[in-house]
């Protein structure tokens, strides 16, 4: 048997092609639900519980109960076996480690959550960081409901990159994720046109800690707006809060279009030609880099304003992949 552990839309999109680059047979997938209203309505758009022998969903809420519960309904399926291969898209996520500390697993395959590969590879992966967590309470109540804590967690032996991203590494193999079967299956046609509209993905966590505050992205948006002929057509992120919709949805010569599918898809689906795409180290602008070769794609970065480690990391390499930097 095979697991997938699967926590956004955006990494369902990459189990369904890793399933097909792998062929693997006898595949569970362990669903974690989202709990926004775009997400939901991303997830029922893409999931199709027919890809599957097995489905095993569960909610982001009371982890420490609802996870072991999930795990229990996956050891019934296996019934003792060793997992061939356990996919998932968080290397360093306290439920991937939870799910490897009570499996017998052969092998790994590590795949795209947005860019986070690009910074967990030189984190973690290369080197060879031990995972610790020790929270008791937690720990013992793990144990009440049959689950192994995960306390300490040693570097993955057998461990696979499957991934969108020009990555090398000299420590794990890495294969390259082209997408090959989603874009046959969407019929991916080319929407660059010179006189459409200006693509301008929104950015995630704005207004939460550590992310942007909700007044400067405002500005941001309604500033860069100003500066464009054409238009915008903002795409939200999925988490992006109703308030920040509704005052991006307010600014002059900007119209907002509310996805019902990840980026990538959502262009095909509803035919979305733009002149070029806008984002602020956005995964989205890295895979519209795949589908449409021929579309201008830039990275704004903020003047003066200096970025987080992880967000420096994804400047230069998006970067170094030929993405044009814009000030903004």
């Amino acid at each position: 048997m095979n697991l997938f552990l699967v926590t956004s839309p955006f990494q369902y999109l990459c189990a369904l092609e890793a399933k097909k680059h792998y062929k693997t047979k006898k595949n569970i997938l362990f669903l974690v639900d989202q709990n926004s209203t775009r997400g939901i309505e991303q997830q029922g758009k893409i999931f199709n519980p027919c890809e599957w022998d097995h489905v095993i969903t569960t909610t982001r809420k009371n982890r420490t109960i609802n996870i072991p519960k999930a795990i229990k309904k996956i050891k019934k399926i296996i019934k003792g076996d060793k997992i061939d291969t356990f996919f998932y898209g968080e290397y360093n996520a306290w439920r991937t480690k939870l799910v490897v500390e009570n499996f017998r697993i052969k092998k790994d395959v590590y795949f795209d959550d947005g860019t986070l590969t690009v910074c967990e590879l030189p984190e973690f992966i290369e080197t060879k960081m031990t995972y610790s967590r020790n929270r008791l309470f937690q720990d013992i109540l793990l144990r009440l409901y049959g689950c192994k804590p995960t306390t300490r967690s040693l570097p993955r032996e057998n461990l696979e990159l499957f991934t969108i991203f020009d990555l090398n590494s000299n420590i794990v193999n890495i294969e390259k994720n082209t997408f090959s079967h989603l874009k046959a299956h969407y019929n991916h046609i080319d929407l660059f046109s010179e006189h459409a509209p200006i693509g301008f993905i929104g950015q995630g966590a704005v207004g939460h800690k550590g992310g942007q505050s909700v007044s400067s992205y405002i500005e941001r948006v309604s500033q860069f707006a100003k500066s464009t002929k054409n238009g915008i057509v903002y795409f939200p992120h999925r988490t992006e809060s109703n308030d920040v919709a509704e005052a991006i949805a307010t600014i002059e010569n900007v119209t907002y279009h509310r996805s019902t599918l990840p980026l990538e898809l959502e262009l095909i689906d509803k035919k979305i030609q733009l002149s070029c795409l806008y984002g602020m180290n956005s995964t989205a602008q890295y895979t519209a880099s795949l589908f449409y070769p021929n579309m201008p794609i830039y990275n704004l970065i903020p003047p003066g304003e200096s970025l987080s480690p992880r967000q420096e990391r994804i400047r230069i390499f998006y970067k170094e992949s030929g993405i044009e930097e814009v000030l903004s």
